[in-house]
């Protein structure tokens, strides 16, 4: 079996910001160092935590906030990622890339496609851009592990189903509940 190459691809030398935003719309594909990170999209679990998840943090975010999914988020010159949902304070009708200084929360929802970059390098590089917290959602369980920002890095705070913020916004949220919650009938 062969595999066709995608020509939106094929590029002499590294990636450049303008690029990568040259790129269409339609992958899942980031951008560190001149480098392009490809992931496979992630399954419906996946999806459908990430959906509710933004819904429900959506609901408890005070104005002035936004609850987004799968956006630009700029590192670093040379660095964009794609968190799977952040909650930013900027409120602009369209922004292509967000910077991290923009950016209050960023959640990241850990696939098998995904979790090396979860759990190493995009915490790394959240930290490092300054962004106040980060927040890793583990498929088993599922579980929730809230990080906040302090002197450069990341502190872990009260793993579990449910889970509990204070900051950005008070919030607490089963995992549980909203994995196993059906949507209404139409």
């Amino acid at each position: 079996m062969s595999v066709q190459q995608d020509d939106r691809f094929v590029h002499d030398g590294p990636w450049t910001e303008e690029d990568f935003l040259a790129l269409p719309e339609d992958r899942y594909v980031e951008l560190l160092d001149g480098a392009l990170l490809m992931s496979p999209y992630a399954g419906s679990r996946h999806q459908r935590l990430s959906f509710r998840l933004a819904v429900a943090l959506e609901s408890a975010r005070p104005s002035g906030m936004e609850v987004l999914e799968t956006v630009n988020v700029r590192v670093a010159p040379g660095r964009i990622l794609i968190p799977d949902l952040v909650v930013v304070t900027r409120l602009d009708d369209d922004v292509t890339v967000f910077d991290a200084d923009d950016v209050a929360l960023v959640a990241e929802i850990v696939s098998p496609g995904s979790a090396a970059t979860d759990r190493a390098i995009k915490p790394r590089l959240y930290a490092e851009a300054g962004i106040p917290h980060y927040l890793r959602v583990e498929l088993t369980g599922p579980v929730a592990m809230p990080h906040r920002l302090h002197d450069g890095r990341y502190l872990a705070g009260a793993a579990g189903p449910v889970l509990r913020l204070d900051d950005p916004f008070p919030v607490e949220l089963d995992l549980v509940v909203l994995l196993a919650a059906h949507r209404p009938p139409t």
